[in-house]
């Protein structure tokens, strides 16, 4: 799951603020060539089908729950129903990431996204069922969802068209919709819910995912299948940079998925907030973090990728130590800054590391191999998604320190990791 960039639309004026907006799209004397207007579409396409996946998953984070309860009294039936999605995609990301070397990206992009509509609709129907068979259809609905992962293809397709100069950039391009898909499904989905029923979120999914089918069908170019057969993967794993980078991957989204898991009850417990007041905490993050993504975008584009990822691990640290500790820094523990800083502090780290990690794994796979080298990174990152928030749940009735000590932990082993890749990068070139 993940969470990306913003824009700032309070604290700059307006000429200001397009030129933030707009940086990664203007050329300069001295900067590397705008994007063409091809390019443009292929990021619009790309964008749009990787944050509609997210999309999936975000809008009915709040409320999945209530849901699935709906149709079952086993909440371990309804915890399997909404991590299987993370599952199924953790399972797929790499095979289509292999096929897409083989076979080319836009078949594998337009395939996963039409998966991903048949299993939101599979979700929307549970009601319709006899009983006995409502929680199975769920779960199948969700395992359908994550079936059709394509993330690493799409960052794939980015690297076969997008010079190196300009990666960086146009890859956090394609995460500023993961972000807007967060608050978006956080904000909007318990609305949506709430007048029309859980089940509508999944038939919008459904409706939106075939549209983007249409998108990527007249915007995405294909590209010639490799010639040779898609590389082992244990050639790509033996590359040390991208198994530490994979590993740098698994540890983000570990922190990510546990940090999620509590900031709803901190939010409830110190801020007394309800569901449809989060966007009180969510918009100061998220607009604070829109212009330092894109410094951690440009910086990498300038080779500072992996002292960048350093930093961004670090920042995460330090924002575990204060949303379970916020006296540290001075923070009112009942105050809503106690919240907002740390998690001000998560999403600049985060944020920072989206786009900047698989531009280093493409940077750093053979020949031929970008595809499974990205697939390995991505895999990685959900098998992380899928392990933070049950190993949060185990911690949440112990005492507070275990899990900030945990999430300092994970932070501090990414900024070894990156440091090691630097090192290993430095001694071959």
């Amino acid at each position: 799951m993940r969470i990306a960039e913003y824009c700032d639309r309070r604290r700059y004026s307006s000429r200001y603020f397009i030129r933030q907006l707009t940086y990664p799209l203007m050329a300069t004397a001295t900067a590397p060539a705008a994007f063409s207007s091809a390019q443009k579409k292929l990021l619009l396409a790309l964008a749009s089908a990787v944050g509609l996946r997210m999309l999936g998953l975000f809008l009915v984070l709040p409320v999945f729950t209530l849901y699935g309860l709906q149709f079952t009294s086993s909440r371990f039936l309804v915890g399997f129903a909404f991590g299987s999605y993370g599952l199924a995609m953790a399972i797929t990301e790499l095979p289509l990431g292999r096929l897409s070397d083989r076979i080319g990206r836009r078949k594998v992009l337009i395939l996963g996204m039409a998966i991903f509509s048949l299993g939101s609709f599979l979700c929307a129907v549970p009601a319709w069922l006899p009983p006995p068979l409502r929680m199975p259809d769920l779960i199948l609905g969700r395992l359908v969802q994550g079936i059709g992962a394509i993330t690493a293809t799409a960052f794939a397709a980015v690297a076969d068209h997008i010079p190196a100069s300009r990666r960086s950039t146009a890859m956090a391009i394609l995460g500023i919709p993961i972000g807007a898909s967060f608050v978006l499904g956080i904000l909007v989905g318990p609305m949506i819910a709430g007048r029309y029923g859980t089940a509508s979120l999944f038939w919008l999914t459904g409706a939106l995912g075939l549209a983007n089918v249409m998108l990527l069908l007249r915007y995405l170019p294909e590209t010639p299948p490799q010639d040779t057969h898609p590389a082992p993967i244990m050639r790509v794993l033996a590359v040390r940079q991208v198994l530490t980078l994979d590993l740098g991957g698994f540890l983000m989204n570990t922190f990510m998925t546990a940090f999620w898991f509590f900031f709803p009850l901190l939010v409830t417990e110190r801020c007394h907030l309800g569901m449809t007041e989060y966007y009180h905490l969510l918009l100061p993050m998220v607009l604070a973090t829109g212009v330092t993504m894109f410094g951690f975008s440009r910086g990498a584009d300038h080779g500072w990728g992996r002292p960048l990822a350093v930093v961004a691990f670090a920042i995460m640290m330090v924002s575990a130590l204060l949303m379970f500790r916020p006296s540290v820094a001075g923070l009112p523990s009942g105050h809503i800054v106690s919240v907002l800083v740390p998690g001000m502090l998560f999403l600049i780290g985060f944020t920072g590391l989206e786009p900047v990690l698989p531009n280093l794994v493409s940077q750093s796979a053979p020949e031929g191999a970008t595809g499974t080298a990205l697939g390995t990174f991505h895999t990685l990152q959900y098998l992380g998604s899928a392990t933070g928030a049950p190993v949060a749940g185990a911690l949440a009735h112990l005492p507070p320190d275990y899990i900030m000590v945990t999430l300092m932990t994970t932070s501090l082993v990414g900024c070894v990791l990156m440091l090691s890749a630097h090192h290993e990068a430095g001694r071959h070139g």
